[in-house]
């Protein structure tokens, strides 16, 4: 009995604990890493999302053939929808917003009647994107 109960507390303990856990901050990532590193990602696939977390169910000893009656693995097909599912919500349904702040450097150029003209200043609002993950 005393063992239950212990057991029962350490596991409500451990579930507060995680409840108040601070997260990491996400480090900030530059203008040119972004604008670099975007030309080098491949986008979002299902197939190999899949295909890398049932070879981490192989890793931990999870079964991924067939089952021992020789039928085929629908655990395995579940995940295959369940992540095509995730990346097609990602894809279809996500929004991404960005904020520029106040002060960002603006730099145009144009033409009028006395030749080309160069503008250089900063913007005094904060202004707002919007954009699509791929």
């Amino acid at each position: 009995m005393a063992d239950s109960t212990s057991g029962i507390i350490k596991t409500i303990v451990g579930v507060f604990k995680n409840l108040f856990k601070v997260s990491t901050p996400l480090q900030s990532i530059s203008k040119e890493e972004i604008l670099i590193g975007s030309k080098f990602r491949e986008g979002l696939s299902a197939i190999d999302i899949a295909s890398k977390i049932i070879e981490r169910k192989k890793e931990i000893g999870v079964s991924i053939g067939p089952l021992p009656s020789g039928a085929q693995n629908v655990e395995l097909q579940m995940e295959v929808i369940r992540v095509e599912e995730i990346v097609n919500a990602l894809i279809t349904k996500v929004k991404v917003e960005v904020a520029i702040p106040p002060g960002t450097k603006v730099v145009a150029t144009g033409a009028n009647a006395g030749g080309p003209i160069v503008v250089q200043g900063a913007t005094i609002e904060i202004s707002k994107g919007e954009g699509i993950i791929r």
